[in-house]
This record gives C-alpha cells, sequence and structure tokens, in this order.
C-alpha cells in the first residue's frame, strides 16, 4: 500500500486523476469499524477456504525456516482465492467500468487486475514491483536471467560476486520461486474458464501483454543488471518533499549521547514482539554497552516486554512511533540499523546515513548484501542473535570506528542528487509517452517471453554446432583410422613378400 500510495501522489501530481483499489487481507469480514479517509468506498465479502490475513503478517516469517517453493502457494490463494469473489461482484465491477479507466496499474503478486482489465476492456496495461523485480515478473517481461550475477529478489543471501554453492543455490532458487508463480497462476486459468467460458485468455499470456513495467528500486541503489527499454527503475517515490521537522520529544533526544545518536527500527512488516524477548533483550544489552552513543528504538504498540526492559537502560528511547525523515536527516545521527526494508533503504540514501542491515525476510535479505557491496554499511546474519551479542557488537564497532561508510553514503547521495532523472520525474515522462502513443509501445517490448527455452538458450544451435563437431572428429578420426591401417597393412604385406 505504501508503494501504491506513492505512486498515486506522484501520478495525481503529474494531472492525472488516481483511483486506488486495494485488498486488505488483514481485516475479518464484518470486523471494519470506521474508515478515516476523504472519498472512500469499501466492499467487504468472503469467499470458501478463504487463508486468514494474519498468515502474511504472522511471526513465521521472522525466525521460522520457512520453505519458500511449497508456502507460496498458500500465499498466492490469499490473492487468488479473493479474485473471482471481486470478479463475481457486480457492486465492484460495476464501479470499476463506470468509472471508464484508460489505464490499470498494480504489483507483482497478485494477477487478478489482468483479469478485471479484460472484461472490462481496459486495455493500457502498467505492471509495477514494490521491490526488486521478482523472478516470475523478469520472466514474463523478457528480462534477462542473469543468476550468475543477480541474486535472486526473494530470499538471497548473496551478493554479485558468488561462490560456486552460492550461485547453484541462486540458481536453483530463481527458478523454483519463478516456477511457483507461473504454476499457480497457469493453474487458475481452469477456474476463470469454468466461471467466464472456455475462450477466457491464459493469465500469462495476459501477463505478456504490458508495455511498461515500473521497479520499486533505483539503479544506483540495486544490483547492476541488463533490463529491457520497457522495464523501468523508479525508485525513491515520495521523499522529495517529505517533512523532516522534529515533534517534541525528539527533537531534544537527538541532542543526547555525547558522540551521537543510532537508530533502530525494523520497519512496519516486522513486529518486534515476534523477535522474542531474548532477542530484543540482546539487542538492548549491546546498546547499554555504548554508553557514550544514545538509540532511539522503534517497537510495534504490543511489544510491552521491550518497552518495560528499555526502561533499566539510560542510553536507550523506546517508542512506537518514529519521524523517521527527520532521524536521518538530523546531523547528530551516526547510523540507522534496519532491517532492510528498500523503502528505508532508499530513505537513508538520501540523507546520507550509513547502514546496518538485518535482512529479516523477502528481499531484506539481499537489500542487506547490496548496502555492503555499495560500501556504505554492513550486513549482519539475523540469527546471530539468538546465539548472543558479539558478531552484534562487533558491527556497531566497526560502523562508529571506521569513516568509510559515512563517505560512501555521502557518495551514494550525490549520485543520486545528480542523476540525470528522478524516479518520479522517469515515472511521469513514461506515462506521458505512454498516453501519447496510443497506451502502446510494442517497439520497446522483448521477444524474450515469447520464446520456448530451447529457443531463448540456443539449445538447438548448440546442439547443431556439437553435433557437426562431432561429426567432423569423427569422421576425422575414421579417416585417420583408415589411412593407418592402411599403411600398417602395406608394411606388414611388404615384409611378408
Amino acid at each position: 500500500m505504501i508503494q501504491n500510495g506513492r505512486v498515486g501522489d506522484a501520478l495525481a501530481r503529474g494531472g492525472h486523476n488516481v483511483t486506488v483499489l486495494e485488498l486488505d487481507l488483514a481485516i475479518t469480514p464484518g470486523s471494519l469499524k470506521q474508515v478515516k479517509h476523504a472519498d472512500l468506498w469499501t466492499e467487504t465479502f468472503d469467499w470458501p477456504d478463504r487463508v486468514p490475513g494474519e498468515f502474511y503478517i504472522s511471526d513465521p516469517i521472522t525466525f521460522t525456516s520457512i520453505d519458500l517453493i511449497t508456502g507460496l502457494p498458500e500465499f498466492l490463494e490469499m490473492f487468488g482465492g479473493s479474485c473471482l469473489a471481486i470478479l463475481k461482484s457486480p457492486h465492484i465491477m460495476n464501479r470499476i467500468r463506470d468509472a471508464n479507466f484508460d489505464v490499470i496499474m498494480f504489483e507483482q503478486f497478485d494477477f487478478c487486475p489482468f483479469f478485471i482489465s479484460h472484461l472490462l476492456g481496459i486495455k493500457v496495461k502498467v505492471w509495477m514491483s514494490s521491490c526488486p523485480i521478482m523472478e516470475h515478473q523478469a520472466s514474463l517481461s523478457g528480462v534477462p536471467p542473469a543468476y550468475s550475477y543477480v541474486p535472486v529478489a526473494d530470499g538471497s543471501t548473496c551478493s554479485d560476486k558468488m561462490t560456486f554453492p552460492e550461485r547453484f543455490v541462486n540458481v536453483l532458487l530463481a527458478y523454483g520461486l519463478e516456477n511457483v508463480y507461473l504454476r499457480y497462476w497457469n493453474a487458475y486459468h481452469d477456474r476463470l474458464k469454468q466461471e467466464f467460458g472456455p475462450n477466457f485468455p491464459n493469465p500469462l499470456d495476459l501477463a505478456k501483454t504490458v508495455d511498461l513495467v515500473f521497479i520499486n528500486t533505483d539503479e544506483l541503489v540495486d544490483f547492476p543488471r541488463p533490463l529491457p527499454p520497457n522495464v523501468i527503475h523508479v525508485g525513491g517515490l515520495g521523499m522529495k518533499n517529505v517533512d523532516t521537522k522534529l515533534p517534541s520529544p525528539f527533537d531534544e533526544l537527538m541532542t543526547r549521547g555525547n558522540k551521537g545518536v543510532i537508530y533502530f527500527s525494523f520497519g512496519t512488516m516486522v513486529s518486534t514482539n515476534h523477535l522474542g524477548e531474548r532477542y530484543m533483550s540482546n539487542i538492548l544489552e549491546t546498546f547499554r554497552k555504548f554508553d557514550d552513543y544514545f538509540f532511539i528504538v522503534k517497537a510495534t504498540k504490543n511489544d510491552t516486554s521491550t518497552l518495560e526492559y528499555a526502561k533499566n537502560i539510560k542510553n536507550v528511547y523506546v517508542s512506537t512511533w518514529i519521524p523517521q525523515p527527520g532521524v536521518l536527516a538530523h546531523p547528530r545521527l551516526k547510523f540507522f540499523i534496519t532491517h532492510g526494508g528498500y523503502n528505508g533503504i532508499m530513505e537513508a540514501s538520501r540523507f546520507s546515513v550509513p547502514l546496518l542491515a538485518i535482512g529479516v525476510f523477502g528481499d531484506q535479505t539481499r537489500n542487506a548484501k547490496l548496502v555492503e557491496r555499495n560500501g556504505w554499511g554492513v550486513s549482519l546474519e539475523k540469527t546471530s542473535l539468538l546465539h548472543g551479542t558479539k558478531e552484534f557488537e562487533e558491527k556497531i564497532r566497526e560502523m562508529i570506528s571506521n569513516p568509510k561508510y559515512k563517505q560512501n553514503a555521502i557518495r551514494t547521495t550525490k549520485l543520486l542528487r545528480t542523476k540525470p532523472q528522478s524516479g518520479e520525474q522517469r515515472l511521469l515522462a513514461y506515462m506521458k509517452f505512454l498516453e501519447e502513443n496510443e497506451g502502446h509501445l510494442p517497439e520497446l517490448k522483448s521477444i524474450a517471453n515469447q520464446l520456448t527455452t530451447i529457443q531463448y538458450y540456443n539449445i538447438d544451435v548448440w546442439g547443431v554446432v556439437f553435433a557437426s563437431v562431432f561429426s567432423v572428429v569423427g569422421l576425422l578420426f575414421w579417416l585417420v583410422k583408415g589411412v593407418v591401417g592402411f599403411l600398417l597393412s602395406s608394411l606388414r604385406k611388404e615384409k611378408l613378400e
């Protein structure tokens, strides 16, 4: 929702009329008591075999070893299960139809907007990614699978310089994740045909019809990789005009600490109470050792144990809400301890803040390695804090003592400030370009997503090449063998004579 809101705001500033349709899986039907939005309408519904919204926000994503390959279908069923309910809702579909939209834009997980656009005749489709482009989306968009040096978006713990075991795991994970997504939505085709007739197009074929793909990453804050010209970086949306003024008591808190302030936050997707008391106590006890620094810690609202534990540590302040842009922009901030969410990384890059990144799930572990790769931070494996504080303490000392992290953070800020186009400028420019050309840009689209695996990798070509080489080598071997045999036979014949 954060990314959708930022895209919507940017488009509205550019003169577009924007409507956001958002499925809130965390709300149990009938439990919505009030809303505080202007011009908002809601439709609450349920469907058979609904996967509870808690599946998405529950604690297993924190430390439990999740099998991404087998666990993903349940995650996808949250979208798939709700999709037919939306498509069969006259109120929702008529409301969308009556609005007469020119363009439909949507994120990478849910294919339902493809079906909405098909049924309602919305011809212009723009696909978005709220994180580094995921494998199924990359495959359907014709992005080259450069897994020898591009870490997988979801769950990778590698940088771009990989050992053989890392490349092996990266390739298997990439194709495993891609296959799960593609198989799920391909199988979903049967449901669509049952409801809307046998001629309903395949979801994967619909996905290949988009003209633009916007990725919520910045090319300067991501692993370099080849992209088709219709796949565009738009990272950093909504960060230009953020309010950095600090309200009380944060204005006073930033003056504490003889040597400065260090900020800790695991964002909105990771609940600190799900990390466990031992985990958070290890973090807080580590902070206690650095008494020349003051630590501002963000905890979730129901994490009473962390709030209580911190009361006895003089150099730690815990709050359930932190004005993050203001804290990051403050000159006394030394560095930011983050879970590696991409929005937080982009905010830090804007204000030249070094990072200690502890990736928890999804793209966060990958992002942690990215920061380390670009030299403006270090990464820490999340489970190390379950076993003690030594490694965490060493990382903090490294961040405090080595000036290179601040220097590289300053360089990153300069790169972002001086690049030819910002993410918002690029978003608006390409949307205008799309609008001025009848919403259709086939000239930018690679046909890679239309090729078979054999065609894409030229397996048939190399098969012919190798077969030809082996044939020539075999023929030469046969000729040499024949000549040698003939000569030996002649020599033996001469001796007998």
